[in-house]
């Protein structure tokens, strides 16, 4: 079982948009599920050109493993705006 981190959305310095930490978070914490479609990765591939002729300046897509990746690009979660950062 975990519980829900308490997180919020706003502008980042990193990456245009991010999730931040309002409450500290251990390295093996459950902070929140990448939601989104799994595809292979020549659909991702396709996806990720379509969306820049779209001029769609960031896609969200997420690789689990060598076959499957996750795009929330246009049907994800808060998930997708997490940037890593050492603070």
């Amino acid at each position: 079982q975990f519980r829900k981190k308490r997180l919020r959305f706003g502008r980042s310095r990193i990456h245009e948009w991010g999730l931040f930490a309002m409450e500290p978070i251990a390295a093996d914490e459950m902070v929140i599920e990448y939601v989104g479609q799994s595809v292979r990765q020549v659909v991702a591939d396709m996806r990720e050109k379509r969306y820049a002729q779209e001029g769609i300046g960031s896609s969200y897509l997420f690789r689990v493993d060598q076959e499957t990746i996750i795009d929330a690009t246009k049907c994800g979660n808060l998930a997708r705006f997490i940037n890593h950062c050492c603070t």
